[in-house]
C-alpha cells in the first residue's frame, strides 16, 4: 500500500501475508531475520493437555506471538503439523484450539499475536473448507458458520472493555476476516463471501478508523473473483455508501485492471467504472470530502473516515495505474496525469 503501509514481511508458508498497515499493531522495534526457522516438533496435540503437553502448547503459542517472523512461521509450521499432520487430531481437539487458542488470540495485542495466530488460522480454514475438504470428511462438525461464530464471539468487545481493549477486539475481528479472505475457498460457495464482505462493510462503517484496512481486504479479494462476483462487491459497496471514499476509488481501478469488460454499476463512476473520467468527483473522494447533492448515507461514510498524514493505499493504486499506461505508450497519458493532478492534488 506504498508509503502508508509497514506490511508484515511475507510469511512463507501457504498462509496468508498480514496488510502493510497492520503490522503497526506490533510493538517495538522488528527483530526479523533471514535465518530459516528451527523445528520445534509436530507430534499431534492432546485434548486434555497436562504437564509437559500443556507446556509445549503454551510454549508454541507463545512463540507465535513473537516479533520475529522466522519464529512465528517455525511455531506456525509445528501447530498446523500438531492439528492436521498425518491423519490429523480429534475434532474436540482442534475445536479447542480454533475458539481457545486461535480466535480469542486474535483479540490480543501481545507482540505479534495477531499476525502469528491469523497466519495458521488461514491455513486451518484452506484445509477445513478449501480443496481438502476436512470439513465435509473429517471434522463434520465444524461448519463454516460454526467456525464463522467462534471468530465473532472471541472479539466482540463485551463488558468493561477500555478504549484500547475495545480497539484489540476490532483488530482481531479484521484479522479474522482476512483470515477467511486469505484461505481461498470463500468463491467456490459464493454465499460465503456475501457473509463476510458484509461484516467487513459494516466494520468499516461502524469504526472510521478501521475503513481504510477493511477496503484492503476487500481489495485483496478480488483477485480471486470472477466477473459476477466482482460486480455483486461492487454493488455491495456502493449500497455501503463507500464508492466515493478512498477505498472505493481503488476498489473501483483494480476491479476494471482486472475486469476490463465487466458491467460495472452505473453510479458512481460511471458504466466505464472509471473514476479517473470523473475528476471533479475523484477530487472530492481523495479528499474525504462530500457535495451536498449526495445522499445522507454516502455523506456520513466519507465524513467519517480518519483523516491520516501518511499516503492511503489508494495512491499507491492510482500510481501504478499512470505507471502501466506509460509502459505501454498510451497516447496522451502525460496530458492526463497533469489534469488529475491538478485537480485532485492541487485543486
Amino acid at each position: 500500500m506504498g508509503s502508508k503501509r509497514k506490511r508484515a514481511a511475507q510469511e512463507t508458508t501457504t498462509t496468508p501475508i498480514a496488510s502493510k498497515k497492520k503490522q503497526k499493531t506490533v510493538q517495538g522495534k522488528s527483530t526479523e531475520t533471514t535465518a530459516g526457522p528451527t523445528p520445534l516438533g509436530s507430534s499431534p496435540f492432546v485434548d486434555n493437555p497436562k504437564g509437559d503437553e500443556l507446556k509445549r502448547e503454551v510454549r508454541l503459542y507463545d512463540i507465535l506471538s513473537s516479533e520475529n517472523q522466522n519464529e512465528r512461521l517455525n511455531a506456525s509450521i509445528a501447530i498446523v503439523s500438531g492439528l492436521l499432520g498425518g491423519e490429523g487430531v480429534e475434532e474436540s481437539t482442534l475445536q479447542r484450539h480454533l475458539e481457545r487458542r486461535l480466535f480469542r488470540g486474535l483479540a490480543s495485542g501481545r507482540k505479534a499475536a495477531r499476525l502469528g495466530y491469523a497466519m495458521v488460522l488461514a491455513e486451518i480454514l484452506g484445509q477445513l473448507f478449501g480443496p481438502k475438504g476436512l470439513a465435509d470428511t473429517k471434522y463434520t462438525g465444524l461448519t463454516f458458520d460454526k467456525v464463522l461464530g467462534f471468530l465473532i464471539a472471541k472479539t466482540k468487545p463485551d463488558g468493561d472493555l477500555s478504549g484500547q481493549e475495545e480497539k484489540d477486539h476490532y483488530l482481531g475481528l479484521l484479522f479474522g476476516l482476512e483470515s477467511f479472505v486469505k484461505a481461498k475457498f470463500l468463491f467456490e460457495a459464493e454465499e460465503r463471501w456475501h457473509i463476510i464482505l458484509e461484516k467487513l462493510l459494516k466494520l468499516g462503517e461502524k469504526k472510521p478508523w478501521i475503513r481504510e484496512e477493511c477496503g484492503w481486504v476487500i481489495a485483496e479479494a478480488l483477485n480471486q473473483m470472477k466477473p459476477g462476483q466482482a460486480e455483486y462487491t461492487l454493488e455491495q459497496v456502493v449500497e455501503a455508501g463507500l464508492a466515493l471514499t478512498p477505498e472505493g476509488v481503488a476498489i473501483w481501478l483494480m476491479a476494471r485492471a482486472q475486469f476490463p469488460d465487466m458491467r460495472f454499476p452505473s453510479k458512481p463512476w460511471g458504466q466505464s467504472g472509471n473514476p479517473l473520467e470523473h475528476l471533479k468527483s475523484l477530487g472530492k473522494a481523495l479528499k474525504e470530502s462530500s457535495s451536498p447533492n449526495d445522499d445522507q448515507k454516502t455523506q456520513q461514510a466519507k465524513q467519517t473516515g480518519n483523516w491520516n498524514p501518511k499516503l492511503h493505499f489508494v495512491w499507491n493504486v492510482l500510481l501504478t495505474h499512470y505507471i502501466t499506461a506509460l509502459k505501454t505508450k498510451t497516447d496522451d497519458v502525460k496530458l492526463e496525469f497533469e489534469n488529475f493532478w491538478k485537480v485532485s492534488v492541487d485543486g
